[in-house]
Parts: structure tokens; C-alpha cells; sequence
């Protein structure tokens, strides 16, 4: 069972929802709320399970987000420029709760804005751990959505 789990969680890490589900653990999710100025990406991590979770982190970056233009090239990442504390963090999730954090992007690539139309913004969740039991590579806790920019 958990092998089959491992390959559909590999081949297929987000639905068409935009959703990263893992199992009936938790699930993954990023809303972009576009405004004139800015993008707000709210990302939810939320526990479908009776008991908490706890997730583990090797680095104060919790996540990574990433938007891409119709032509699927790079025009942010949230991690670009930016320090993290290299040490452990651990998020706990009680049973049927929520994690929200949220980002903003300002629509500037080297200070310039970016045009108007449909981008891709791909926001990935990086644990090390999950209740203590190593997460691989290959375990991507991916979700997608589309937006369109002002």
C-alpha cells in the first residue's frame, strides 16, 4: 500500500484543484489573491487527521514559491536574495486545524513591472520530516494555480 501511495504521491503531486494532498494526512494549497499592485499567495497547510502533525524543517524557509509567465520562464522566486537560519523549526499542526502564512509579491522583476496575462505561480512545501519519518526528494508536497495579473 505504501508503495503505490509513493508512486501516485511521485507521479502526480498536485491535482487539478491546485491541491497537494498527502494521503488523507493534510493537504497543500496556495491562493493567489491578485490585487492592482501586488499578488498576495496566502498558502494553507491544513490537518485532516485526528491526531497533530508535525512537520520538520532543515531551515527557517518553510516553502518556495515560484511564478512563471505563459511561456513557462521564471519571473519570481521567493527565495531569491533572501537568508535562512540554518537549524531546525518545527511547525505543529493540531488535528483539524490550519497553518496560513502568506507572501506578497510586488509584480517587479529588476525593478520592473512585469506585463499583464496569465501566469503560473507553483508553491512547494520543504519538511525534511513528518511525525519524525524522513520525507525523500521524491515526495513533493507541490501545489499550482493559475492567476492573471492586472
Amino acid at each position: 500500500m505504501r508503495i503505490v501511495l509513493s508512486v501516485i504521491l511521485f507521479l502526480f503531486p498536485f491535482s487539478l484543484r491546485g491541491e497537494a494532498s498527502f494521503g488523507e494526512q493534510f493537504q497543500f494549497t496556495v491562493f493567489p489573491n491578485v490585487g492592482n499592485e501586488r499578488v498576495e499567495f496566502e498558502l494553507r497547510l491544513k490537518n485532516n487527521k485526528e491526531t497533530p502533525l508535525h512537520f520538520e524543517f532543515p531551515t527557517s524557509q518553510y516553502y518556495e514559491i515560484i511564478v512563471s509567465d505563459q511561456t513557462g520562464q521564471e519571473v519570481y522566486r521567493y527565495s531569491k536574495g533572501r537568508f535562512f537560519l540554518q537549524a531546525l523549526q518545527t511547525i505543529r499542526i493540531d488535528p483539524h486545524q490550519t497553518d496560513r502564512k502568506v507572501e506578497n509579491w510586488d509584480y517587479k522583476v529588476n525593478g520592473k513591472r512585469v506585463p499583464a496575462g496569465q501566469y503560473t505561480v507553483t508553491a512547494t512545501l520543504l519538511p525534511s520530516k513528518l511525525n519524525d519519518k524522513p520525507l525523500s526528494n521524491k515526495q513533493a508536497i507541490v501545489s499550482k494555480k493559475k492567476f492573471t495579473l492586472p
